[in-house]
């Protein structure tokens, strides 16, 4: 088994060797200031959405270990709205957007979202998030990242996730201020599931909602789900939705496969990055 990163950066995010596809890791090297001076307005308004790559070929989603759920702590928050955001970075030459979500974890500063929102190839840089952002309003500020992790084999969307640390900012942590939605692993597809993210076309939170299935080849699928485009990807792939306004997050949005939308599934590997980001 090969992995991108020295074993360093995989020690410093706490992440043991999965079964079943690589892992890698990122560390940021720059300063809150710097990433600060670089989100300039401009630059902020100016970023796309993040295109998801092209799929040749699906995996079956399918239980890997026993059902794991780690409830949301919704505090003042309304849950998955609240948590959700507009997740940045640059990559490429680019500046680029998508969605993340704020999720349970032990250290309150773990963000979910894509694979293909900045660790596909060439690793990016820059990343910030702004938690509860809605039509250009970022309510609570941008909080800059501090280490990510992510699955690198397996096909374009069942292993299409990534986990990113984000530093404090005046001293809070991100799930203190907003808090967090809840994580599940290894859960069966076949649930009625709500998909939470950000398009970039009218850069307000949407929610569609409806039966997940397993497609044609197994992937995690659901139709119906209209208005979810660019700048969306990366956001909360949720079931059992609570009284209290959180849920538990199985998966990311990853676009578009035929007309249906689909996801990234949360196994074994992804209970393993995230339990090395939450204790980062």
């Amino acid at each position: 088994m090969r992995f991108l990163l020295p074993l360093l950066a995989l020690f410093m995010l706490g992440l043991a060797p999965p079964a079943t596809a690589d892992v890698a890791a990122a560390v940021n090297q720059l300063t809150d200031a710097q990433l600060d001076a670089y989100w300039t307005p401009e630059r902020i308004a100016n970023a796309k959405p993040a295109p998801a790559p092209a799929v040749s070929q699906v995996a079956v989603p399918a239980p890997n270990g026993p059902a794991v759920m780690v409830p949301g702590t919704p505090g003042k928050s309304r849950g998955v709205y609240e948590t959700t955001g507009r997740l940045l970075f640059s990559q490429n030459g680019g500046d680029w957007i998508c969605s993340a979500t704020v999720v349970a974890s032990n250290n309150r500063s773990v963000i979910a979202t894509a694979r293909h929102c900045g660790f596909n190839g060439t690793v990016g840089s820059n990343f910030r998030f702004a938690p509860s952002y809605n039509g250009g309003n970022a309510p609570h500020g941008w909080w800059n990242w501090r280490s990510a992790g992510w699955a690198t084999g397996g096909d374009g969307i069942t292993n299409d996730l990534a986990f990113i640390v984000l530093n404090t900012q005046n001293g809070r942590r991100v799930g203190d201020v907003v808090g967090t939605n809840g994580i599940g692993f290894n859960f069966a597809v076949n649930q009625y599931a709500y998909i939470v993210g950000i398009p970039a076309a009218t850069d307000q939170r949407l929610r569609c909602e409806g039966q997940a299935y397993a497609g044609p080849q197994g992937q995690q699928l659901m139709n119906n789900c209209n208005g979810m485009s660019g700048g969306a990807s990366g956001g909360s792939w949720n079931v059992q939705w609570q009284s209290a306004g959180w849920a538990y997050q199985v998966g990311t949005f990853f676009g578009s496969y035929g007309a249906a939308a689909a996801g990234s599934y949360y196994g074994t590997l992804a209970q393993d990055i995230w339990n090395g980001a939450q204790n980062a």
